[in-house]
């Protein structure tokens, strides 16, 4: 059946049930409103992820790594960008925070790109950075960078980009916490990106792919095919040469996942939802709170829902979510969730961009987009919990009917993972 073939980390929630009570064991996931209905403005935060749709590809060339579990290995110990998260709490501001750990409220903003310039969408239970990396820069990706500018008073990113002779997009880009479109939480006092480093020449030996014992897959000729086509394409648009995306893992598992809707989920007595402090949000039928609270997520009339910071009884845990900030959902740490470009990994670093080629050309449902394999780690569940090991990624596609028509076309449940390196971010819905 194609629910066993691609599993839902909701479906697999570790739940106990007795009677109207239930215990909730594992973080909730995401939290998404439908396409159908009212049309929601979208923040300029939430968008920021996304590179703009004219942005030119970058030409790049897939490379195969000597040793790909040592690559991992380095990919996990490098610079996350965080070197310890805070967990909130039911009353905290950003302001209590930031003088909890000894740092200003700017460069807690600075640290979690996902929450705005006010503040009003912190949540509870959540992960947030307090402490950079080691690795991390701050401003660019680390190492990729050959000049910075410290910014004072009177600078915006317009002003700055035009300094340095440098598209508002080319600085947004170099600058990935900086937020896209509002630019409000340019730091005084701090350094950003405004000339990208030289990337390594010297000619990178071509793959060494000698031949296989099997024929080779159409996913591995579609691998050649993709990186002799962008090699071929030379250095246009692109100062730089080719951007080599070099392969982290081989035969990664390929799963979905999506939220509960109402019409997936019809019958029981009707039921009120209430938040944690007991106030009533809407009242659904039984079988569809069941839903809400084994998943963790859902919309209900239009309001947006997630599980609360508490014990889940009667269906008395949960909170409504900002819409603007949040339009598809919430992961763990509290950033949003991106439809068909956020992923879920277990051993891959947090924010990090991928490359996986045999998603590269899809056809995707409710857009007029194909796929580009460019996705965005947008955080790690414990996948332990969900019986979830190492070398899987979880897909997040939105609706169950997505996953159907994705799975019936393209039956992909192994898939190479490269580092993203200049990978093109779209917004697809």
């Amino acid at each position: 059946m194609l629910l066993q073939r691609a599993i839902s980390l909701a479906a697999l929630g570790l739940l106990a049930f007795t009677s109207n009570t239930q215990t909730v064991n594992a973080e909730p996931l995401a939290v998404v409103h439908g396409t159908k209905g009212e049309t929601i403005k979208i923040s300029a935060n939430y968008l920021a992820a996304f590179d703009s749709d004219d942005a030119p590809e970058t030409p790049f060339e897939l490379v195969e790594a000597n040793d790909v579990s040592s690559k991992l290995i380095s990919l996990k110990k490098r610079g996350s960008g965080c070197a310890e998260y805070y967990t909130v709490q039911s009353g905290d501001t950003c302001g209590a925070i930031a003088k909890e750990y000894g740092i200003s409220v700017g460069t807690f903003l600075s640290l979690n790109g996902q929450i705005n310039s006010k503040c009003t969408n912190l949540h509870i239970h959540k992960k947030y950075c307090v402490e950079e990396g080691s690795g991390s820069s701050g401003s660019g990706s680390s190492g990729s960078c050959s000049k910075t500018h410290k910014v004072v008073s009177s600078d915006s990113c317009v002003s700055v980009a035009k300094k340095y002779g440098i598209s508002l997009n080319e600085f947004y880009n170099m600058n990935p916490k900086v937020h896209r479109g509002s630019c409000d939480n340019l730091d005084d006092g701090k350094s950003y990106c405004v000339a990208k480093g030289g990337s390594s020449s010297g000619k990178s030996k071509k793959t060494s792919s000698g031949k296989s014992k099997k024929k080779t897959s159409n996913v591995s000729s579609k691998v050649k095919h993709l990186a002799g086509k962008t090699k071929s394409s030379g250095n246009k648009g692109s100062s730089g040469g080719s951007d080599k995306r070099k392969k982290i893992q081989s035969k990664a598992a390929f799963t979905y996942y999506w939220i509960a809707q109402a019409e997936d989920n019809p019958g029981g007595k009707k039921v009120a939802i209430k938040t944690c402090a007991g106030k009533t949000i809407a009242k659904v039928n039984e079988n569809y709170a069941d839903a809400l609270v084994m998943e963790g997520t859902g919309v209900v009339n239009n309001k947006i829902v997630n599980l609360g910071g508490c014990s889940c009884s009667n269906y008395k845990c949960f909170e409504e979510i900002n819409r603007s900030e949040e339009p598809y959902g919430i992961t763990a740490y509290g950033s949003a969730l991106r439809p068909y470009t956020s992923i879920a990994a277990n051993d891959l670093e947090k924010g990090s961009k991928i490359y996986v080629p045999e998603l590269d050309g899809w056809s995707l449902p409710n857009s007029n987009k194909k796929h580009n394999g460019c996705l965005l780690v947008d955080g790690s569940y414990n996948f332990k919990l969900w019986s979830f090991e190492s070398n899987h990624i979880d897909f997040y596609v939105y609706e169950m009917n997505n996953y159907e028509k994705l799975d019936k076309q393209h039956r992909v449940t192994k898939v190479d993972i490269y580092e993203g390196g200049n990978c093109k971010l779209l917004n697809y819905l």
